[in-house]
């Protein structure tokens, strides 16, 4: 798993029966220059199309290192794993279908970067790829995919529940209990760590804020927030997705303007956008009408670390119990790469776990393609 963060490749060993074991993880940093160069393709209108062709084969390379680490210090060799599961890198993200050829129908697309083909000759093991484009191409989000995973290992028959994970992006999963597939919601609620790692970086030099800790040491700017929750993404209803095409560094223009002017500081900034990620994922539960009730919130992703987001979302959402994956045996540091590993095992068994209700597909399908090894 590589995702909307740029932070790395995590790799998740598992096993899967009544449970999802986790055998073993890894995470490996992206190498000097890699991150930027994805940062580009994936913000930029225009791109040298060379390097967007070579880049598709060097995060190949880059995969494959990852899983050779991960087999060297998990005791374990490539005739050990039955596939891999890759989610790739998303550099284009377009659920809504625009005309490309006038006369001819609209068409949605998303593009994950990493050739599944590549990476099974490179690493000799079978990999399982392009879980999103099928999704797409019957007029769905092709987003959130993890909530299959979130049904079949965290749904209770006893509490409702919100699976909510925290990454670059945030997004929720509702589970009421006693869930039926046609039960389940599931959507982006908006930025997750996207915005305040970016901020992080450009005014501390810092990849992420640490435990929250320089957010909260400033004051929330309230017309600056109320700003960011105007925008017309919090007001349409489920299903939908987003990404850096929304909440990029053209989002923060805003930010930047006033700080540069003086009438914001730095760290009321960072407070602020931790803020507007708090309120979005609080807005999103009561979209789905969550918060009327006694729920579980279960957190994953880069963002349960951050304390005081932690600290603002209990805040702000009083009617439920926010607990972290880990206390259910699915570290949250590991949770979207131990996914992805169980879709690969979907695929190879040919169990169609697709819930097109949760991203507005208008069939079932199996989503995936398969590489064959060696």
């Amino acid at each position: 798993m590589s995702g909307t963060s740029l932070d790395g490749i995590d790799v998740a060993v598992c096993r899967f029966g009544s449970k999802a074991e986790l055998v073993h993880f890894h995470s490996t940093d992206w190498r000097a220059g890699i991150r930027e160069i994805l940062m580009t393709l994936a913000t930029q209108h225009e791109v040298d199309f060379d390097l967007f062709s070579r880049t598709h084969f060097l995060l190949a390379q880059e995969y494959a290192r990852a899983i050779s680490e991960t087999l060297e210090s998990a005791a374990l060799k490539a005739r050990d794993i039955r596939a891999v599961g890759l989610h790739g890198q998303t550099v284009r993200h377009l659920p809504k279908p625009e005309t490309v050829v006038a006369g001819l129908p609209p068409v949605a697309a998303t593009f994950q970067m990493g050739s599944g083909s590549a990476l099974a000759a490179l690493s000799n093991i079978d990999v399982v790829s392009d879980f999103r484009s099928a999704d797409v191409a019957l007029g769905g989000q092709g987003a959130p995919l993890v909530p299959m995973f979130d049904y079949e290992f965290l749904r209770s028959d006893s509490v409702d529940r919100v699976i909510l994970n925290i990454g670059g992006i945030a997004n929720i999963t509702w589970l009421p209990k006693n869930a039926r597939p046609d039960d389940v919601i599931a959507f982006d609620s908006g930025p997750g760590n996207m915005l305040i790692d970016s901020l992080a970086k450009k005014y501390f030099a810092r990849g992420f804020d640490k435990d929250g800790e320089i957010a909260r040491s400033g004051k929330i700017d309230n017309t600056l927030l109320e700003q960011f929750l105007s925008d017309p993404y919090f007001k349409l209803s489920p299903p939908k997705s987003t990404g850096r095409e929304l909440f990029s560094e053209n989002f923060l223009a805003i930010v930047y303007q006033k700080i540069s002017e003086g009438s914001l500081r730095k760290e009321d900034a960072l407070a602020t956008v931790t803020e507007f990620t708090a309120r979005s994922i609080v807005e999103s539960l009561n979209l789905i009408g969550a918060t009327d009730k006694r729920i579980e919130v279960i957190v994953s992703g880069g963002g349960a670390m951050n304390a005081y987001l932690m600290d603002r979302l209990n805040e702000k959402a009083p009617f439920a119990r926010i607990v972290s994956s880990d206390a259910f045996g699915i570290p949250s540091k590991a949770k979207e790469a131990i996914a992805f590993a169980y879709f690969a095992k979907a695929f190879v068994e040919g169990i169609v776990i697709h819930l097109p209700k949760t991203t507005g597909a208008t069939q079932r399908v199996m989503l995936g393609s398969l590489s064959r090894a060696m």
